[in-house]
């Protein structure tokens, strides 16, 4: 995993401090929960996958076996933020994003994303491939202030089977990189 995962901490704009943990088998609960508590707007524009044991489980086993780098952002023992890149060890992994309610507008997406960034340049990743919904300005305008260049819309699988017509962005890391322009689906459905 990078350096210095497992005690992390970011601070939000308000001064909590927001400690980042790997994603792994204890955190099934408390994600499914996390999942629940958004609001229905913010569940239509992050819904990466179910929320079934046995689903979170196999992308806690992804993770173990670095196919995906898995985050979870945790605020007094509460999943505030989930964030990876799935196929982590592919030369274009996919970004995702998503934050509690509560807690948006704090800059923690921002500080999230530099998290997998700085993991995606570790790992000698050519770029960052992210699908955002029409809907999500914020977070697409915050994607192009990081950098990501807008490649036109695409369908994307939603987790709960929908096609669901998004932007596609991309984050070259090594000069020249062109992404492997693919179908956009949750690794594990």
């Amino acid at each position: 995993m990078t350096k210095n995962t497992e005690n992390r901490v970011i601070k939000s704009r308000n001064g909590q401090d927001i400690h980042i943990e790997i994603l792994s088998d204890a955190n099934v609960q408390a994600l499914q929960t996390f999942n629940e508590e958004l609001s229905e707007q913010t569940r239509s524009q992050f819904l990466p996958h179910a929320y079934d044991d046995k689903t979170i489980l196999q992308y806690c086993e992804r993770n173990k076996k670095n196919r995906d780098r898995i985050y979870v952002a945790l605020l007094q023992n509460s999943i505030i933020g989930y964030f990876f890149l799935w196929d982590f060890n592919k030369p274009f992994p996919v970004l995702g994003i998503g934050i509690a309610d509560a807690c948006q507008g704090q800059g923690l997406g921002k500080e999230m994303m530099n998290i997998l960034i700085e993991d995606a340049k570790t790992a000698g990743s050519k770029g960052i491939l992210l699908t955002t919904v029409l809907s999500n300005e914020t977070a697409f305008q915050l994607y192009l202030r990081m950098g990501f260049q807008y490649l036109g819309d695409t369908d994307n699988i939603a987790g709960d089977g929908r096609v669901v017509r998004e932007r596609m962005m991309f984050l070259p890391l090594m000069a020249g990189a062109k992404p492997d322009i693919q179908d956009f689906k949750p690794p594990v459905l």
